[in-house]
Formats: C-alpha cells, sequence, structure tokens
C-alpha cells in the first residue's frame, strides 16, 4: 500500500469540531485528468471551470485552423494531463481565495488514514463547551405539587 500525502486546510472562524477542515491529496488526479469540466463542477471550482474552458475552445480553434484535427486531439489531451498535474493545485488556489489557511501535512494509505492521522495530532479540542443555558431545558410545573411525590399522579395515593 502506497503512502499518499494530504495538505491540510482550515477555514480562519470556522467551529473547533473539525467542520472547517479540508484536505487536498497531493500529486496527479486521475479524475481530474479523466472528466476535465465534470471534475471542477464536482469540487465548485466555478473560475477555474471558466478558464478551462475558455482555454479548451481557445487551443482547440487555433490547432484546428493551424495545423489540422490530429494536432488538435494532442492537444487536447495535453490540456487534459496539464489539468491532473494541476486540479490540486487550483483547488488549494481556490479554497485560499475563500479564507482557508494552510494548517500542515497528513499522510495515509487513503483520505480516511489521512484524516485520522492529522485529528490524532490536532491540538485543538474537538469538543466546544456550550455556555449554560439561562433557564432549565425542562419547564418547571407552577402550582401546589409536592416535591416528594414519584410518577404520573398529581398527589400521593391517588
Amino acid at each position: 500500500m502506497s503512502m499518499r500525502i494530504y495538505t491540510v486546510h482550515e477555514l480562519q472562524g470556522a467551529p473547533l469540531d473539525g467542520a472547517g477542515i479540508v484536505l487536498v491529496k497531493e500529486g496527479f488526479s486521475f479524475p481530474a485528468f479523466a472528466f476535465s469540466w465534470i471534475w471542477l463542477l464536482w469540487h465548485r471550482l466555478w473560475v477555474a471551470l471558466a478558464l478551462w474552458i475558455a482555454l479548451l475552445v481557445a487551443v482547440s480553434l487555433i490547432a484546428q485552423n493551424l495545423l489540422g484535427a490530429e494536432a488538435t486531439a494532442i492537444c487536447s489531451l495535453a490540456l487534459q494531463v496539464l489539468l491532473g498535474f494541476e486540479a490540486n493545485d487550483i483547488r488549494r488556489w481556490t479554497l485560499e481565495r475563500k479564507g482557508y489557511r494552510m494548517a500542515g501535512l497528513a499522510g495515509g494509505g487513503n483520505l480516511e488514514e489521512a484524516e485520522r492521522a492529522f485529528f490524532a495530532k490536532w491540538d485543538r479540542s474537538l469538543h466546544v463547551d456550550a455556555a449554560p443555558s439561562p433557564r432549565p431545558v425542562w419547564g418547571r410545573r407552577t402550582g401546589a405539587a409536592s416535591d416528594d411525590v414519584l410518577g404520573l399522579f398529581p398527589k400521593a395515593g391517588g
């Protein structure tokens, strides 16, 4: 089993329960290579998607007009490979634009193992202590109910 490295990104101001943590794999992204625009949509990389479509259309038109159909296919494949290598960096860039900061690195055989390894070393509390409620959760009954009565009956013996 190979070890994968992930960069860990934390959203500034997010609750301390780990909900604002995103792990991004280092290296080549085969899903981005094989399913370029679908992968960009899945990860909500809107700016990157717009730039990708513009680049793909421009390169295809230029290659078709200047070089022919075979060169267009080769250029398209080269763009797919380029996206495969740069996809995770594009995710990091987008997370940074959204206010995330790099919090560290994590490693594991898969994403789940890397998450476990990161949270095992994380120095923050995963449980946020809420302030005590100013009133009790269950309201108190008003009236002349006896405190020594146990059960559903309003008074002893009844």
